[in-house]
């Protein structure tokens, strides 16, 4: 299979995992990684224009073959990507940023979390985006890339910030992830956080924040380190080839909406949502819930 012809299997989804395309894109990454840098650029200065392609899926193999790669020079074309204010990136890339963003950020990071500092404290990127930039965080100390206590020193900064911020997802994401690392140093900073109500109790409560604290610090990072969501992009092929999208027979019973259960969603109509949000609070509890009860 020629690079060409690569490239047509990869451009628009038929319904078909193209396992074979993506096995050559792999073993044509140097002649292929200049092609998908291109597409991310142009999905980073235009991102609108996705809008109306709805089977146009190149970017988001992109996104997960140069996370594969650890392509560096994709790192700030995937932070401006999903830097456009409102719900556009979400819009083009679907579940994608609430499932692996933050494993695709840290991949492609090489432990500089200078770009994601920046994406967290801006406050006219979509909330999930930031969240995922939070993430991203968690996957470099659980991949030994950066120390816990870095994190843990610049989590008590945005802490220390919050006064007069309204809510949004961020903070709630804020607590879980101080939560995954234990931190038990910014335990009266938390408490402050739910007594301000910049907490969802949806996801988090503060019973979970104190029994998480009672396990310990060892506890936690082997929790963490052993928990597929905080770790590096690793394999293309496993990350998709599950996708609904690709699952014909699924999607019917999916009342025609291309919803991957593990990330993608190819078309969620506007009126939807709400229930797409919904269903992210449902996804991030049942994670939440999936974790903790692990031994």
């Amino acid at each position: 299979m020629q690079l060409e012809e690569i490239l047509s299997e990869l451009e628009n989804n038929t319904g078909k995992f193209p396992r074979l395309a993506l096995e050559r894109a792999i073993e044509e990454q140097l002649a292929i990684t200049p092609i998908l840098l291109t597409t991310l650029e142009n999905f980073s200065n235009n991102p609108s224009e996705l809008l109306d392609k709805n089977d146009y899926i190149l970017h988001i193999y992109a996104l997960y073959l140069l996370a594969q790669f650890r392509e560096p020079l994709v790192y700030p074309l995937i932070v401006k990507s999903f830097s456009a204010p409102g719900d556009i990136s979400m819009d083009v890339t679907g579940d994608i940023v609430t499932e692996d963003l933050g494993r695709i950020f840290a991949s492609v990071s090489h432990g500089n979390i200078e770009p994601l500092k920046q994406l967290i404290s801006n406050q006219q990127i979509n909330e999930y985006v930031r969240s995922a930039a939070l993430e991203a965080l968690l996957v470099l100390v659980a991949e030994e890339v950066i120390s816990r206590e870095k994190v843990i020193e610049y989590y008590a900064e945005l802490f220390s910030n919050r006064g007069g911020k309204e809510y949004d997802y961020t903070w709630t994401k804020l607590v879980i992830n101080s939560m995954e690392l234990c931190a038990s140093e910014l335990k009266s900073e938390i408490d402050n956080a739910f007594e301000e109500n910049l907490v969802e109790e949806f996801f988090i409560g503060q019973e979970d924040v104190n029994d998480c604290f009672e396990l310990g610090t060892e506890v936690a990072l082997n929790k963490l380190r052993q928990n597929r969501r905080y770790s590096f992009i690793e394999d293309v092929i496993s990350e998709m080839e599950g996708w609904a999208c690709f699952q014909p027979e699924k999607l019917q019973k999916l009342d025609n909406r291309l919803i991957s259960p593990e990330g993608f969603t190819l078309s969620t109509p506007k009126k939807s949502k709400n229930q797409a949000k919904n269903k992210k609070k449902m996804q991030a509890q049942s994670r939440r819930k999936n974790r903790s009860s692990k031994k």
